[in-house]
Parts: C-alpha cells; sequence; structure tokens
C-alpha cells in the first residue's frame, strides 16, 4: 500500500533513511549520514509511504513546485518488488513534465533502475560535498 506519510512515520522512516544511505553510499564515511538527517532534508517535501503489513518500507520525496524527485528509498529486503516504481507512480501522477532528479554517478544500481522506467540523463552534473559527482536525468 501507498499512502502519504503521517508523523508516526517519521521515526521508522528515519531509520530506513540512514541504513539505505549508509547501504546505497557504501564509499562514504556511515558517520556522515544520521537519523536527524530525514527531517532536515524532507522539509517542505510531498513524502509517500510504501508499507507492507503495517510497516514503512519505502518512501518518496519530491520537491512539487520542479517535479523534483529528491528521495527515493525501499528497504533491502524489498528491492526488486515494484515498491520504488509504484512510488514513482503514485508521487509523480499529478505533477507536471519534466520530472527530474539527481544521481550519483557511483550509484549504478540506481542509475539501471531509473533507465529501465525510462529516464534520460542530461548533460548537467555537479558535484555532493558528501556522495561525489552526480548527474541529473530527466522524466518526459
Amino acid at each position: 500500500m501507498i499512502r502519504a506519510m503521517t508523523e508516526a512515520d517519521v521515526a521508522p522512516l528515519s531509520r530506513l533513511f540512514q541504513k539505505g544511505r549508509r547501504q546505497t553510499f557504501h564509499w562514504v564515511d556511515p558517520s556522515q549520514f544520521a537519523l536527524e538527517d530525514f527531517t532536515e532534508q524532507i522539509s517542505g517535501e510531498q513524502i509517500w509511504v510504501a508499507e507492507q503489513g503495517g510497516t514503512p518500507c519505502g518512501f518518496i520525496a519530491i520537491w512539487a513546485p520542479d517535479s523534483f524527485v529528491h528521495h527515493l528509498y525501499v528497504s533491502a529486503d524489498w528491492h526488486g518488488q515494484g515498491m520504488g516504481r509504484a512510488l514513482l507512480e503514485k508521487a509523480l501522477a499529478e505533477l507536471p513534465r519534466p520530472a527530474s532528479l539527481k544521481v550519483a554517478i557511483n550509484n549504478t544500481a540506481a542509475i539501471a533502475f531509473y533507465r529501465r522506467l525510462g529516464w534520460e540523463p542530461t548533460e548537467e552534473t555537479g558535484l555532493c560535498e558528501v556522495t561525489g559527482p552526480w548527474r541529473r536525468l530527466c522524466l518526459y
């Protein structure tokens, strides 16, 4: 089930976010990722939660004014089961195109995931202080 985030989701999603970032960005010192990062980074964003058996197992954070996917995390136990795709579809259903996101160049699994769903790389690149170089992808 996918639903809007509630206050009760903050603690479990903070843990999911921290763990997911530590697993995803394995080249970064894990101490760079704190529990508090979740509430700081989602401020003002639309958050949708994927839930199984009453437990949040993934989320997407969207900056709606720009149709920008800021974060998409699914617990590793649920990878490959369509939750990421479902979260993207729900979150972007009523937003104008193009939608965009930034992905760490070293995050090859995420790049492959987004490309399978039709996201196209752009020429826009940058450097994140924590996770390194990134590239913008767009869904038209």
